[in-house]
C-alpha cells in the first residue's frame, strides 16, 4: 500500500451527511479548485450545480458536475472513509474493463499520485468523465425495443469480456438465498405484519430456487443494471454508471434484475418489445446455460428482496404494498412469462 493510501485510510470524513452543496472546512471554493487541480493536473475552473446527475446520490457524501479550463466535463464525488476499500476497487475494475475494451462506461481518473481517491482538506475525492444523456419518457421507455437490443448489445460484449479476462471479486460470493433469508428474518422479528404478507414468495424460493442457486453457473455482474443507471442517447447507450454492487453472482443476475425494474414500471412490458429484444439477443448468442435460463424467473423474483429492503429502509409505504402486488403478479404469471419457457 502506497503513502497516499495510508493516508487515505487514516483521514476522517467531517461531513456524514450530503450537503446541498459542498462544505470545504477552511477552504474557499477557489481554493477547493486549485487542489483538486493540484491532484489531478487538470485546470479546474468552476463546479456545474445546474447540471442534472444520474444514478444514486446516495453512493457518496456529495457529488457535483466539475468543469475544467477547456470545456470539458467531469464528476467529482466526495465518498465515505469507510467505502474507501470498496470504492477503490471499483474504480481499478472500471479501468481494467476500460483497457479490455468496455467502451460504455467512465472510469474513474487516476491522480498525480497514481491513486484514484485524493485526501483534499480532510475529505476523500475522486472524479470520472460526466457522460451526457436524454432522460427517460418514463413509463414509455419500457415498450421501446431499441433499448432491449442496445442493453442485450452491452451485457453481451461485457460478458465476453468479463469470461474472457476471468474478473473476479473478494470473497465471500454474494448470494441472493442468504440475503433474502436474512432480510426476512429481519422482518418476522421487527415487522411482523409484512413477514406475513412476504411469506408466500419466501415459500415458493424455497421450495423452488435456492436449493439450485448455489450450483448455477456465475459471472461477473454490474449488480444494479436497470434503465435508470444507464446514459441512454438517441438510439444508443452512452455509459453505464453506479459499479457499487458489481462482484460475481449467478451470470443471468444483471438481466434478472433489469427485467424487474421494467416490469415494475409497467408489468406489461415483461410481454412488450424492449424484453423481447433485450432476451432475443442474449438467447441467440447461446452462452448462457440452460440452468440459468430455467432458473430466471425465480432469480428475478428472488432480486426483488432486494429492492423491497430499499423501501422498507426508506420507510416508503406506499412502495412496499406495490412490491407485494408485484410479486404476487410475477408469482401467478410465474409460467407465463415469455421467458419462462426459453431453456
Amino acid at each position: 500500500m502506497s503513502n497516499q493510501s495510508r493516508k487515505l485510510l487514516n483521514s476522517k470524513n467531517l461531513h456524514p451527511k450530503h450537503p446541498a452543496k459542498p462544505l470545504y472546512t477552511n477552504l474557499t471554493d477557489k481554493q477547493f479548485l486549485t487542489e483538486v487541480t493540484h491532484q489531478w493536473s487538470q485546470e479546474f475552473v468552476r463546479l456545474r450545480p445546474d447540471i442534472p446527475l444520474l444514478g444514486s446520490p446516495e453512493r457518496t457524501l456529495w457529488r457535483n458536475v466539475l468543469e475544467s479550463i477547456d470545456g470539458k466535463l467531469f464528476i467529482l464525488e466526495k465518498i465515505p472513509s469507510r467505502k474507501y476499500d470498496r470504492k477503490r476497487r471499483i474504480a481499478h475494475t472500471l479501468q481494467q474493463l476500460s483497457v479490455y475494451g468496455l467502451k460504455q462506461i467512465a472510469p474513474y481518473a487516476l491522480n498525480v499520485q497514481g491513486e484514484f481517491i485524493s485526501l483534499i482538506d480532510h475529505g476523500l475525492w475522486q472524479i470520472c468523465p460526466f457522460v451526457e444523456g436524454l432522460k427517460l419518457m418514463r413509463p414509455d421507455y419500457a415498450m421501446e425495443g431499441w433499448r432491449g437490443k442496445k442493453a442485450a448489445s452491452f451485457l453481451v460484449a461485457f460478458n465476453d469480456i468479463c469470461r474472457r479476462q476471468k474478473m473476479t471479486s473478494p470473497p465471500p460470493f454474494f448470494s441472493i438465498a442468504t440475503y433474502c433469508r436474512n432480510l426476512f428474518a429481519l422482518m418476522e422479528k421487527n415487522h411482523p405484519d409484512l413477514a406475513v404478507v412476504y411469506r408466500p414468495f419466501m415459500d415458493h424460493l424455497e421450495n423452488s430456487f435456492f436449493s439450485k442457486q448455489d450450483h448455477l453457473p456465475v459471472s461477473f455482474c454490474h449488480g444494479d443494471f436497470h434503465p435508470l443507471n444507464i446514459v441512454w442517447g438517441t438510439q444508443s447507450i452512452q455509459a453505464v454508471i453506479d459499479w457499487e454492487f458489481c462482484g460475481v453472482k449467478p451470470e443471468l443476475y444483471d438481466l434478472a434484475n433489469l427485467l424487474g425494474c421494467l416490469g415494475m414500471e409497467d408489468p406489461r412490458s415483461l410481454w412488450g418489445p424492449f424484453v423481447e429484444a433485450l432476451v432475443a439477443g442474449l438467447k441467440t448468442k447461446e452462452r448462457f446455460s440452460i440452468e440459468s435460463w430455467k432458473a430466471l424467473p425465480d432469480l428475478l423474483l428472488a432480486i426483488r428482496f432486494a429492492w423491497l429492503n430499499e423501501w422498507i429502509r426508506k420507510k416508503d409505504l406506499q412502495m412496499i404494498r406495490l412490491e407485494a402486488d408485484y410479486m404476487q403478479l410475477l408469482l401467478s404469471q410465474h409460467l407465463f412469462l415469455p421467458f419462462a419457457h426459453l431453456a
